[in-house]
C-alpha cells in the first residue's frame, strides 16, 4: 500500500463524498432485541462475527449482528439473494469458533407457478472463515435439476462503523464522517473518518468478478448445467489508520489480503488454519471418556480456548467471549485461566504476564485505577479513544487483583516455573500492597468497593448488574458493599501468598500475611452469617447491613477453602436444596426469594461458570457427590445447545420431566469461563492435586459422574513431566491407574477415602 507524505492528506481529495451518518442501532431499532438463540458467532481474539443462520448480517445494522474488530463494528451488512429471494438454510454450524459451515438451498417453487427452478434443485454450501483482521465467506453452488439453472446471485453489504457501546444500546449523538462507498470492477471499499483521528475501512474484493457492482451490491448472473458448479469468494479486509499517515487510494492497493501471501489459495490457507488448531490440540491434555457426547463438550471447550486466545504484546491472554466481550477482562480471563489449568497452563502464563503487564500504576478516579490494582476491562473504540466511556483502561472490579494473586499461586503448583514466579515477584506485591492499603475503604479489615466515577459500573463484583446487590425486600444495596465472595478470595490470596513468601525468602510478611488471613475469616462468620437461615449473608452495604437473601455467593467460600468444615456442610445443604438448586444447576438467587427472576441476569439465573467454582469447592472439602451432581445438571443442560457448548448463562427456571433448560434471550456464546466449566468440575472430582516444585501428584478420592464409566487422560503436564491417567467407575467406587509417564521424575500418590 502506498502512503501519502508527512502531510495531511483530505479524504475529499481521494475521491470520496460526504454523506450523512446513519441512524445509532438504538435510534433505528427502538425495541431490544431479545434473543441470540438463532445467532452463529465466531471469534478470532479481538475480531468477532456474529449472523444470523444463513451466514446473513440481517437486519441491516441491527443490534445482534456484524463482523467486529477491536470494539468496532467493520460490517453491519451482509445479504445474499438468490433469485431475489434468501436462501433457506437445511443446516448451520460452527467449527472451533472461527468458521461457519451454513448448508443452504435456493427458494424454489411448486410445478405451474411460472419460475424455473424446482424446490430443492439448487445447492448452496457456504463457509465463513474468521481472521484477525476480515472474514473469507465462500459460495459453493451446486445444480441437482435435470435442466440447466439461470442463477442471480446478488450480495448486498453496509458498514456502520458503530462502536461497540453503540451497538449495545448507548445513543452517543454524534460521529465522524461517512463518506460514499468506492466500488471498481472488482471491490467495494466503504470508508469512515472518526473523531479519534482514525480512518477506518472496509473492502470487500471478490473471485471471481462480478458481472456488475452497483452502489454496495454485487451480482453474478451464472448459467450451471446439470451437475454444474460454481464457487463465489468474497474476502473482507479490516483497517484502521491514523488520518494523518493515509494511502494515496484506497483502490490501488493489492486485493491479497494481509494474512494471506501473494500466491496463496483460500483453500491453502484454510489448512494452515487447520494445521495451526492441531498443534493447540496436541499442546493441550487429552480426555476420552465412556460418553461421546461428553467428549464432544470437552473438545468444543478445547477449541473454543484456542479461538479466544488474543494477542497483548508478546503473550497470549483469553478473551472473555461473544459478542460483547471479545477483550481482556480481568476477572474473567483470571478464572477461565484457573479452570484450564488441568488443559494448557500456557494460558494463564500468558494472562497472567498480559495482566500484569497493565497492573494499576496511579491514582485515577476516571477508571478507578490505583497502584497494584489489576485491570479489569481493556477497550480500544472510538468512544474510548475519544474518553465517551470510561472502559478503555478499566479498574472497576474488586476482584480481580485477590484472583491474580489466587491464579499465579495455582499455576506454579502445575507447573514450578520459578522463571515466571521471579518475573511476576514485583507485580505480586504491588497487589497485596493493593489489597492491603486500598481494598479496606473504612478500616474495618473487610475489601470493600464504591466505584469513583458515574461512568463506571456500579456493581464490582462479578455480579456486576445494577440491580444484582439488593435486600431481601428489594432495596437496592448503597456502597460501599462488601461481597461475601471477595472476602474469601482475599483470606485466600493472603494465604497462598505467604506460601509464596517464604520461597522469597521473606518469612515476616509471610507471617503477616498468614495472620491477616485469618483475621478476614473470623470476619466472615462475625459478621456475614444468618443464624437463622444456616447461610452466609451475600453481602454487607455500607451502613454494615447484612444482605440477608439466599445466593450462589456464599458458594464461592468453598472453592476458597475458608471456612470450616461444619459451615461447608451447610454451605452444600443450601446450595443443593430446591431453592437453589434448579435441577440445571444452582442458581444465582434462591427461588424463594421475593427478589427472584428466573430471566433475569443475575437475579435467579444459572451461570455455569459460578457452579464451575461452587463444585471445585464442593470437591475440595470431600462432598464429591453433591459436585458430580452439579457436573451432571450442567452435562444434562448442554445436551439441549448447540455443540454442547454450555453458554454465559440460562434461566432458573425449575427443571420438570422432560423439560428443556430455559436459553437466557442475549447470552454470549462463546464465552471463556463457561467452557472452562467442565475442565474444573473434572479436575476437581479426579481429585488432582498437583505440587510441581515437589515432583509430585497427589490424586485424592477420584470420582467419575455417574454418566463416565471410564475416563483416559493423557499428556496431563506437571510441571516438566507428563502423565497417562486411567479412570474406571465400578458402581460408586473410581479407581486411578498410572499408564504412562514421560519427562522429569514425578512422584504420584492416589488415595481413597
Amino acid at each position: 500500500m502506498t502512503y501519502a507524505p508527512a502531510a495531511d492528506m483530505k479524504l475529499e481529495e481521494m475521491g470520496l463524498r460526504s454523506i450523512p451518518a446513519p441512524p445509532e442501532p438504538r435510534v433505528r431499532y427502538t425495541e431490544p432485541h431479545l434473543s441470540n438463540v438463532e445467532s452463529l458467532a465466531l471469534i478470532r481474539g479481538r475480531t468477532f462475527f456474529v449472523s444470523d443462520r444463513t451466514g446473513n448480517l440481517m437486519p441491516p445494522s441491527a443490534p445482534h449482528v456484524g463482523l467486529f474488530r477491536e470494539d468496532t463494528r467493520y460490517l453491519s451488512q451482509i445479504e445474499l439473494l438468490v433469485n431475489g429471494h434468501t436462501p433457506i438454510v437445511l443446516s448451520a454450524t460452527t467449527e472451533g469458533a472461527y468458521a461457519n459451515r451454513v448448508e443452504l438451498t435456493v427458494k424454489g417453487s411448486l410445478p405451474g407457478e411460472g419460475l424455473d427452478i424446482p424446490v430443492n434443485t439448487v445447492f448452496v454450501h457456504r463457509e465463513q472463515i474468521l481472521e484477525n483482521e476480515g472474514l473469507h465467506d465462500m459460495l459453493q453452488i451446486q445444480n441437482f435439476h435435470n435442466e440447466k439453472a439461470h442463477l442471480v446471485i446478488e450480495m448486498t453489504y453496509d458498514c456502520d462503523f458503530m462502536d461497540i457501546f453503540q451497538v449495545r444500546g448507548i445513543i452517543r449523538g454524534k460521529s465522524g464522517r461517512y463518506f460514499e462507498p468506492l466500488a471498481t470492477e472488482t471491490r467495494i471499499t466503504f470508508v469512515y473518518e472518526g473523531l479519534d483521528d482514525r480512518v477506518r475501512t472496509t473492502t470487500i474484493s471478490f473471485d471471481p468478478t462480478p458481472s456488475t457492482i452497483s452502489g454496495r451490491t454485487a451480482r453474478w448472473e451464472l448459467d450451471l448445467q446439470p451437475r454444474g458448479q460454481a464457487r463465489i469468494t468474497s474476502t473482507i479486509v479490516t483497517q484502521a489508520l491514523s488520518k494523518h499517515s493515509l494511502p494515496s487510494s484506497f483502490t490501488s492497493s493489492s486485493i491479497v489480503p494481509p494474512w494471506m501471501s501473494e500466491d496463496e489459495k483460500v483453500e491453502e490457507h484454510e489448512e494452515k488454519l487447520h494445521l495451526g488448531l492441531t498443534s493447540w490440540e496436541q499442546d493441550c491434555t487429552k480426555f476420552k471418556s465412556s460418553n461421546e457426547i461428553f467428549n464432544t463438550m470437552l473438545c468444543t471447550s478445547l477449541l473454543d480456548f484456542y479461538s479466544l486466545q488474543i494477542p497483548e504484546g508478546p503473550n497470549k491472554a483469553i478473551a472473555a467471549g461473544v459478542p460483547w466481550f471479545a477483550a481482556l477482562f480481568g476477572r474473567d480471563s483470571l478464572i477461565s485461566s484457573f479452570q484450564t489449568l488441568a488443559l494448557n497452563p500456557s494460558l494463564a502464563r500468558g494472562t497472567l504476564r498480559s495482566l500484569a503487564a497493565r497492573q494499576g500504576k496511579v491514582e485515577c478516579a476516571d477508571n478507578d485505577e490505583e497502584p497494584g490494582k489489576i485491570l479489569h476491562e481493556l477497550r480500544f473504540g472510538e468512544m474510548t479513544a475519544t474518553g465517551e466511556v470510561a472502559f478503555g483502561r478499566n479498574y472497576g472490579s474488586v476482584d480481580a487483583t485477590p484472583l491474580f494473586i489466587i491464579l499465579l499461586s495455582e499455576y506454579f503448583q502445575w507447573t514450578g516455573d520459578q522463571e515466571l514466579l521471579e518475573e511476576m515477584r514485583s507485580p505480586l506485591y504491588a497487589a497485596l500492597r493493593w489489597l492491603l492499603e486500598y481494598g479496606d475503604l473504612d478500616g474495618d479489615g473487610l475489601i470493600e468497593y464504591h466505584r469513583k466515577t458515574d461512568k463506571g459500573l456500579l456493581n464490582q463484583g462479578w455480579k456486576d448488574s445494577g440491580d444484582a446487590m439488593a435486600h431481601a425486600d428489594g432495596t437496592l444495596a448503597a456502597a460501599p458493599i462488601a461481597l461475601i465472595e471477595e472476602q474469601g478470595y482475599a483470606a485466600d490470596a493472603f494465604r497462598r501468598a505467604a506460601a509464596l513468601m517464604h520461597l522469597f525468602g521473606d518469612p515476616e510478611q509471610a507471617d503477616r500475611l498468614t495472620t491477616r488471613s485469618n483475621e478476614l475469616v473470623q470476619k466472615l462468620d462475625q459478621l456475614f452469617w444468618l443464624t437463622e437461615g444456616r447461610y452466609y449473608a451475600m453481602a454487607l452495604d455500607q451502613d454494615k447491613r447484612q444482605l440477608a437473601v439466599i445466593s450462589s455467593n456464599p458458594g464461592h467460600l468453598l472453592f476458597t477453602q475458608t471456612v470450616s468444615a461444619p459451615r461447608a456442610l451447610d454451605l452444600v445443604t443450601k446450595l443443593m436444596a430446591q431453592g437453589l438448586f434448579s435441577g440445571w444447576g444452582i442458581r444465582t438467587l434462591s427461588d424463594e426469594e421475593q427478589t427472584y427472576n428466573p430471566m433475569s441476569y443475575h437475579r435467579g439465573s444459572v451461570w455455569p461458570h459460578d457452579n464451575s467454582l461452587i463444585a471445585y469447592g464442593m470437591a475440595s472439602y470431600g462432598h464429591k457427590r453433591e459436585a458430580s451432581a452439579v457436573l451432571s445438571a450442567l452435562f444434562q443442560a448442554a445436551l439441549h445447545f448447540r455443540e454442547y457448548r454450555l453458554p454465559e448463562l440460562f434461566c432458573g427456571n425449575e427443571r420438570h420431566h422432560r423439560d428443556e433448560p430455559v436459553q437466557y434471550p442475549v447470552s454470549c456464546s462463546p464465552q471463556a469461563w463457561a467452557s472452562g466449566t467442565p475442565i474444573l468440575i473434572l479436575t476437581a472430582l479426579l481429585g488432582l492435586n498437583p505440587d510441581a516444585s515437589g515432583r509430585e501428584l497427589k490424586i485424592v478420592n477420584p470420582h467419575l459422574p455417574e454418566f463416565l464409566t471410564f475416563l483416559e487422560v493423557r499428556d496431563l503436564r506437571i510441571g516438566k513431566s507428563w502423565l497417562d491417567l486411567d479412570f474406571v467407575r465400578l458402581g460408586d467406587r473410581t479407581s486411578c491407574r498410572v499408564v504412562g509417564r514421560r519427562g522429569e521424575e514425578l512422584a504420584v500418590n492416589i488415595t481413597y477415602r
